[in-house]
């Protein structure tokens, strides 16, 4: 496998452009004839011979036959032309640059610092003059960034691009590179290009699952090879980039608002454009989706759109409390109220006065509650528990529910008015299955979330464990896909991050029909956790990890096998509603 050339003669003057080669070969020819390896079009035809030693240069001039040797540093002049020598990176030390810019890129807060980090980076690991951080967008692209070697802002970059290539990559989804430009069967006779005058380019698409959302430009004005350890160390640095290309495309709710909406799937779009159109608004919204597929998340990105983001969003899980308790909770009490009210306590509902109030599992909420929110909705007005005095309160109302409200209404589990009040406009959150395209981004996102809040070392997902995450059923959703890539950040023995150490059991996709369980959600969630437990190669997990997520999906089980009736599961299982409730909050 090929070096990287330790150096670069440097060749300025009369006006012309200046001119880097790295010299790879014993002996490089210098002169305006087609076979020179440095082609000049202001000197004679065969100018200048270097033999390049270990350290140094011996440049022998053709027509005088004088004779000067070069140590990194130095410089001379003949016909008006500067001749100087540099000294580069060897392929160790650039391997360890890429390696001290991944750990770098961890420690970054924006999709916008991460992106200048990343051109700057492979702007030293390529030896680039020039480089540029391209986004495609609707069929044509925007330059994000652009920097010289010298780290000075380009104004006019989209000038000093190759417009042909970029295009090109960005159509194919396919990388260009060219080691000699001139030479090269297509764009070497297309004008736009030739009249950049670039030696060699490198353009790198950034894919993912099937997108191109845009590319790296790197170009010299010299011919150049990049090695195979280089190219190979700069699509590394490629892929970890791409969930800040993603960030970038993706419109934001809120530019303060860490909570953001992450994917490129067709279902995502479609959900960030019903936000932004409901979220200035003060309907009432009904999120409605399978558990775990990050309804929290689109309730905060509807709050932090509307004219009430500036105060905190008021939530409560109506499944994670006890019946007995979610009256107090919700509209607070007066002291001496009932037993153990030693002092006034305002409850979440008038908490959320001016703000959004978000009920989680509203589907949840005892029929004793659902009238007395209704109250609430029709006066808008709240009284605390043993209080008469009544209190105005403006809210904006966001719920959420796995469940089937109108089957549930059918059955009289739920008040037909209720949910007149509750959905004048409905959003249906995706599964991740439905969403597969934004696995990818998902797991790079919520690995490098999880290293930054525990201060680890950053990792990158090879193509194996990409698969496998892909492959994965997600009966947890996007919960299940967070608390995966946590544990990965913890337990990875690697930086390099493989199938094995995911702790995933066997894809349901990859399953002979005949294996295929005919559990319900609840039973596949169990028998997931447990298969991932004694899969042979998986991780060891701590104890108390594995006991209580046992526990929270048996009792989830439980709950499913007795329609839903808290009380009956929590009678077979022999503990408290209580407890119950305790352990699946």
């Amino acid at each position: 496998m090929t070096d990287v050339p330790a150096l670069i003669v440097v060749i300025t003057g009369r006006g012309a452009h200046p001119l880097r080669h790295g010299l790879a070969k014993q002996i490089t020819s210098i002169g305006s004839d087609a076979t020179a390896d440095v082609r000049l079009a202001i000197v004679p035809a065969h100018w200048a011979i270097i033999h390049r030693g270990e350290q140094t240069i011996d440049v022998l001039m053709a027509a005088t036959g004088e004779r000067r040797r070069l140590d990194p540093g130095e410089s001379f002049d003949a016909d008006g032309i500067t001749i100087g020598l540099e000294a580069m990176a060897s392929a160790r030390e650039r391997e360890r640059a890429i390696e001290a810019l991944v750990s770098a890129l961890a420690s970054v807060d924006s999709p916008e610092g991460a992106v200048e980090l990343l051109l700057t980076g492979m702007l030293g690991a390529s030896g680039a003059d020039l480089g540029a951080v391209i986004l495609a967008d609707a069929g044509a692209y925007t330059v994000a960034a652009a920097r010289d070697r010298a780290g000075t802002v380009l104004e006019h970059a989209s000038e000093l691009l190759s417009d042909t290539i970029v295009r090109d990559v960005l159509g194919t989804g396919e990388p260009v590179q060219l080691d000699d430009v001139a030479a090269h069967s297509r764009y070497g006779t297309i004008p736009s290009v030739t009249a950049l005058r670039l030696g060699s380019a490198l353009c790198l698409p950034m894919r993912l699952e099937g997108k191109t959302l845009g590319a790296v430009f790197l170009a010299r004005h010299d011919r150049s090879v990049i090695d195979e350890r280089t190219l190979a160390a700069l699509r590394i640095l490629a892929a970890v980039a791409v969930p800040f290309f993603a960030q970038l495309r993706a419109p934001r709710a809120d530019a303060g608002s860490r909570d953001e909406l992450i994917g490129e799937s067709p279902a995502v779009h479609a959900l960030r454009k019903l936000i932004r159109r409901v979220g200035p608004s003060d309907l009432s919204a009904l999120l409605h989706g399978p558990s775990g597929s990050g309804k929290e998340l689109v309730a905060r990105a509807i709050h932090a759109a509307s004219p009430r983001a500036a105060r905190p969003m008021i939530s409560i899980n109506c499944a994670s409390v006890a019946p007995s308790l979610l009256d107090a909770e919700l509209f607070g009490y007066r002291k001496g109220a009932f037993t153990g009210a030693v002092t006034d306590r305002v409850g979440l509902i008038e908490a959320a006065h001016g703000s959004t109030l978000f009920l989680d599992e509203i589907g949840d909420m005892p029929p004793t509650m659902q009238a007395a929110m209704l109250r609430v909705l029709e006066q808008r007005e709240v009284k605390r528990l043993g209080d008469n005095l009544p209190r105005a309160v403006d809210f904006r109302l966001v719920c959420a529910t796995h469940r089937d409200l109108e089957a549930e209404v059918e059955a009289g589990r739920f008040r037909a008015d209720l949910l007149f009040r509750l959905r004048e406009v409905t959003l249906e959150i995706p599964s991740l299955l439905a969403r597969g395209e934004d696995i990818d981004l998902l797991a790079h996102a919520f690995l490098r979330q999880a290293e930054v809040q525990l201060g680890l070392v950053m990792h990158v997902l090879t193509d194996d464990a990409l698969a496998v995450l892909r492959a994965h059923p997600w009966p947890g959703n996007v919960r299940e896909l967070k608390a995966t890539m946590r544990r990965v950040a913890i337990l990875a023995d690697s930086k390099l991050v493989r199938a094995s150490d995911l702790g995933l059991a066997a894809a349901a996709a990859d399953r002979p029909a005949s294996a295929a369980s005919p559990l319900g959600g609840a039973a596949a969630a169990v028998r997931e956790l447990i298969e991932a437990a004694i899969r042979p190669g998986a991780s060891v997990q701590p104890l108390a990890t594995l006991r209580d997520e046992l526990v929270r999906r048996y009792v989830l089980l439980a709950i499913e096998r007795h329609g839903d009736d808290r009380e009956a599961a929590a009678k077979a299982l022999e503990i408290g509603v209580r407890t119950l409730y305790r352990y699946i909050s």
